[in-house]
């Protein structure tokens, strides 16, 4: 909303000069914006979210008082009542609706508005629609509490506050027909919904030139419930801006009072007695303010004069007891909670340039980092190390993209900011992913990427939250590169004697890491259709992911001091027909089983095809022997060589490849 300096001035006792309430403005934050239109100057203010009572008049020139010889000045409210004729209102959600007034006029005159109201209006930014409507932005302007003015004889019977029903619809005064559900407040007769409260009115009670009678409305709505109304609805009002931000509940009757006043003395009609229902919030807290702790807080003494002048200038009530000040704040200033938002208002009139420059001395003892800090930090230094570069992504998803959700149950988000981001992430691999795609998009031939971040999913009784590293690479390895890589990782965390499993998901091939406590890692091989949602589908892509809850306990594995061989290692080589359905890890271990002083036992070389029968594939593998108390003899080794054939034949089904 827009201030024309003309304008406000009509609320000034005293006098100042745009520079000064530039400069003020700016004292306190708030970012104005001056500029000239016609003849008028005009300003605009970024207000705090929880600073609503920013959005009037009346807020503006309050901020600024203190700052010179200026005086707030209130608009006339003071009203005749005469009419005793009375309009029932009932609340059905106290919570949506805790206080509703409203007053009758009878026998006005609709019709366009006089200049000086045109005028008024149309520099506050509103569209001039007739006499009634543009009072009631004009005091909405002032004071900043929205009303509302419904066609009296168009209301049936009674005014209801309530929930919206299932199925029910309204056609709001912007012509547009409205779908509305129980997550929406209305303003209903006793047959319809009129408005949808703090929002928008109904066109069919809307004003026109023909009414004659009004009945308007002040009250106060959640701002929750308003908030989600405005989302669910599409549809944002000034209304909707001020309710959300938290309205003033001490400003319901004065804001129906000034409208009805302006309305009589704009349109003639004689003004009812007051109707209401519920308990009007509007209850001043106090907060306990000790002048110690100001000076404590600001590094220097600030007068009590002085603080108890800017207090009341900002409309606060200050009482003195002792060494301290006893504050009564408006359920107008949500944002002041403790005496440690008092001691900043008062800070802010002192002057920041006043507080002196000087470091606080103070003990600075030393707080060692949680393990979990420590070990994530070693881990990506590692991860840096080997050529990874790490990335941070968001921790929402799309609805589509939970395609590895591992038979896990998403948790949605009730409330989201949009449907691109409606679910907590259940798997880091789709952010890689789209960080994948948006360095190639911008050229870049190879990434090496890497996340560590938390994961959500949910089962029957409980949300469940789990740290996970997810590795993303492109066009920079070959599959068993990677893997390799992704073995050292777990070897490095100490995640070992692990079973590989393959399965064939719709997105790719995964390869699945298991232990002792269930699924430690997974590499997927993502299919050429699955990449083509985010156009890789020509690229190289290989992702990892590994479960960090048992590395977070216990950290990286243990590094042990072997002395050097005093004897020299003997290599066997051995070329083997391995059945398809063989386990190549318990292979490994058995082998390894056979004596302690088999050093490794590595595979050389992988072969299908000639000699070789079908399901089953060659494997060349090279085994070290190596025993540092004593001397082996290649008679011994021998010997070994036949267990292990051997025994690979009764185990495995496994021959020598011939």
């Amino acid at each position: 909303m827009r201030f024309s300096i003309k304008d406000l001035q009509r609320y000034l006792e005293g006098s100042c000069s745009i520079d000064d309430v530039e400069y003020w403005l700016s004292m306190l934050g708030l970012n104005p914006q001056i500029f000239k239109e016609s003849d008028d100057v005009f300003l605009e203010i970024e207000a705090p979210a929880n600073r609503g009572d920013l959005l009037s008049a009346i807020g503006i020139i309050r901020a600024i008082a203190p700052f010179g010889r200026v005086e707030l000045r209130y608009p006339d409210r003071s009203i005749k009542e005469e009419s005793t004729k009375l309009m029932y209102v009932e609340i059905e959600s106290f919570l949506d609706c805790p206080f509703y007034a409203g007053r009758i006029i009878e026998d006005v005159i609709v019709e366009p508005s006089p200049g000086w109201l045109v005028d008024r209006v149309t520099a506050a930014g509103f569209r001039s629609v007739n006499n009634v409507v543009d009072i009631t932005n004009l005091v909405l302007w002032e004071l900043g509490h929205p009303l509302h003015a419904f066609d009296l004889d168009m209301l049936e019977g009674k005014i209801i506050v309530r929930r919206a029903r299932v199925g029910e619809q309204i056609v709001t005064i912007d012509g547009n027909k409205r779908e509305l559900s129980p997550d929406v407040l209305v303003i209903a007769d006793a047959e319809k919904p009129v408005a949808i409260a703090g929002i928008m009115g109904g066109s069919n009670t809307e004003v026109t030139y023909k009414t004659k009678n009004l009945f308007v409305e002040s009250a106060f709505f959640e701002p929750s419930r308003v908030r989600k109304a405005s989302k669910l609805l599409s549809l944002s009002t000034d209304a909707s801006t001020r309710f959300e931000k938290k309205a003033d509940p001490s400003l319901i009757i004065p804001a129906l009072d000034r409208c009805c006043k302006l309305i009589h003395d704009v349109c003639g009609g004689r003004v009812s007695v007051l109707t209401s229902a519920g308990k009007n919030l509007s209850v001043k807290k106090n907060l306990l303010v000790n002048l110690q702790r100001v000076e404590s807080y600001l590094g220097c003494k600030i007068p009590i004069d002085f603080a108890v002048g800017v207090l009341k200038k900002i409309d606060f009530q200050v009482n003195v007891e002792s060494d301290a000040l006893v504050v009564g704040i408006s359920e107008g200033r949500p944002d002041l909670e403790t005496d440690v938002d008092i001691i900043e208002e008062i800070a802010k009139y002192w002057g920041y340039d006043k507080i002196p420059e000087e470091m606080p001395v103070a003990s600075i003892a030393f707080t060692p980092s949680s393990h979990e800090f420590m070990r994530t930090d070693a881990l990506k230094d590692l991860l840096t190390k080997m050529g990874f570069t790490e990335v941070i992504n968001t921790g929402l998803l799309d609805e589509n993209e939970l395609y590895f959700s591992y038979g896990l149950s998403a948790i949605e988000i009730i409330n989201p900011l949009s449907k691109n981001y409606s679910y907590l992430r259940n798997s880091l691999i789709p952010g890689i992913l789209n960080n994948i795609r948006d360095n190639h998009n911008r050229k870049i031939e190879s990434v090496s990427i890497f996340e560590i971040g938390n994961v959500y999913y949910k089962n029957e009784l409980e949300f469940i939250e789990k740290p996970v590293l997810c590795l993303g690479v492109m066009n920079k390895y070959d599959y068993y590169s990677f893997k390799g890589r992704v073995q050292a990782i777990l070897k490095k965390i100490d995640y070992s004697e692990l079973v590989e499993k393959v399965n064939i998901l719709n997105e790719g091939t995964m390869i699945e890491f298991s232990g002792t406590h269930g699924c430690i890692a997974r590499i997927v091989l993502p299919s050429r259709d699955f990449l083509k949602r985010y156009d890789l589908e020509h690229q190289s892509v290989f992702l990892c992911e590994i479960m960090l809850e048992k590395f977070i306990e216990a950290g990286f594995s243990q590094i042990t001091y072997t002395p050097l061989p005093k004897f020299l290692s003997i290599t066997r080589d051995l070329s083997l027909v391995v059945p398809d359905t063989a386990n190549w890890k318990d292979v490994e271990t058995f082998i390894r089983s056979i004596a302690n002083f088999i050093e490794s036992v590595e595979v050389f070389d992988i072969y299908r095809g000639k000699n070789v029968p079908a399901g089953s594939t060659g494997v060349s593998i090279s085994i070290v022997f190596s025993n540092n108390e004593g001397k082996l003899s290649r008679e011994d080794v021998d010997q070994l060589m036949k267990e292990i054939i051997n025994g690979l034949e009764k185990k495995f089904s496994i021959s020598v490849r011939k």
